[in-house]
């Protein structure tokens, strides 16, 4: 049973950290038959753990293992040793070592499976959990800067097809809001009724959520939702977050950890608001959620594809869009300062907030969300985060070419 914990753990970290390779090395040699269909597995507990096994192992480009003898696996057994004495210590339960930088010099670790019920690692900080994607350095704040080369539009080595679901389109109260008979809240326009914000990625056979507010149950359901391999969030506020605890369902289905990707302050925040969903070493699902933090650091893989952090301004504070390839999905914009736009160059897709007409103290208004698409030149862009003083048709009818109304359900194929 550890044998095959351990494998399905490790697979799990490996997934996690954008690998697109592994090797399993292994002292039991009848693990190792039974990963490779030459032996059966004959105990009923141990089919379902190789069975997830099997299916973490289709997550990867190429993998193989390989039996190393109790004789010759000192170095295992002392890492093995060394995490003991850590965490005896009070110290993290995980440390993923990176491989030395090309101008030589130690190895850089990062710290997992904080121990989020005592209030996480020494400082406070929450782990990356994941190696970053090449090509950008981080900024103040866990952002990218650029670099010399530095494409933000490399979709990463296995991209596959992106199509985009827009989950909801509508704000922090949705459409229609209580007790309101304004003339968008009472349409018979199936446009005008508007979840909050968000959306879903799918490539190939995964499927990642940005944004998970409270309607998140009834969006999945909609969508046809039956897998989930990660969620990005774009800030802390509830619209966002508020349907963190749903996720439990998706941890059933999957089984393990979903990790959840959020800017380091964000996130801290979430894992406080969430702790019983944070809290690691759950071996097994018992009806809470299984999240794992992986705080924002720079680019990062999902699968084979890279995802890119954006900064916006909002509440004059910097929270996250995201780009992936030619695809960029910003929310809950208040503003875009240089660098982040200079992220959002020759995009096929933009999904943006509008949240009305007049002016508002933390969000763009259309007019501003036209000036960004005018200035940033996407091939395709569309208007999210909408409030209740736009009805969609009346919206739609005035928007230049090239520039369209985000409505729940829509689908984007993006090149």
């Amino acid at each position: 049973m550890a044998e095959w914990t351990a494998v399905v753990r490790a697979l799990d970290l490996a997934a996690e950290l954008g690998a697109e390779e592994v090797l399993l090395l292994l002292d039991s040699k009848l693990v190792v038959e039974q990963i490779q269909g030459r032996w059966r597995v004959k105990d009923a507990k141990l089919a379902l753990l190789h069975d997830e096994a099997i299916a973490g192992l289709r997550r990867f480009r190429r993998w193989s293992a390989r039996h190393v003898p109790r004789s010759e696996n000192s170095t295992a057994d002392g890492l093995a040793n060394e995490a003991l004495d850590r965490v005896a210590a009070g110290g993290p339960r995980l440390v993923v070592r990176r491989p030395p930088s090309p101008g030589g010099g130690e190895p850089r670790s990062t710290q997992l499976g904080m121990d989020l019920g005592a209030g996480g690692p020494p400082g406070g900080e929450v782990g990356t959990g994941r190696e970053r994607a090449s090509g950008g350095a981080v900024a103040p704040g866990g952002m990218v800067a650029l670099e010399a080369g530095f494409d933000p539009g490399d979709a990463g080595p296995d991209p596959g097809r992106l199509v985009v679901r827009i989950l909801g389109s509508g704000t922090s109260q949705g459409i229609p809001r209580i007790a309101c008979e304004c003339q968008v809240c009472t349409s018979a326009d199936p446009r005008d009724r508007r979840y909050r914000a968000s959306a879903l990625l799918s490539f190939g056979e995964m499927r990642v959520l940005v944004d998970c507010g409270p309607d998140i149950k009834w969006q999945a359901i909609a969508a046809g939702m039956r897998r989930l391999d990660a969620v990005l969030l774009t800030h802390d506020h509830q619209d966002a977050i508020g349907g963190l605890d749903e996720l439990r369902r998706f941890n059933e289905l999957r089984g393990g950890y979903l990790p959840v990707h959020a800017p380091p302050e964000d996130l801290a925040v979430i894992v406080s608001r969430y702790a019983y969903a944070f809290r690691p070493g759950q071996g097994a699902f018992f009806g809470i959620p299984q999240l794992r933090p992986i705080a924002l650091d720079g680019p990062f893989l999902v699968g084979g594809r890279r995802f890119i952090p954006v900064p916006v301004i909002h509440v004059d504070r910097a929270i996250t869009g995201y780009r992936t390839g030619g695809f960029a999905y910003c929310s809950d914009v208040q503003r875009i300062e240089p660098e982040g736009m200079a992220l959002l160059a020759d995009l096929d897709v933009l999904v943006i907030s509008a949240l009305r007409d007049q002016p508002h103290p933390t969000h763009q208004t259309v007019g501003e969300a036209l000036e960004v698409i005018a200035a940033l030149r996407p091939r395709r862009a569309y208007l999210t985060h909408l409030d209740h003083e736009l009805g969609h048709a009346a919206l739609a009818a005035r928007l230049p070419a090239g520039v369209e109304v985000a409505w729940d359900g829509l689908e984007l194929e993006v090149p």
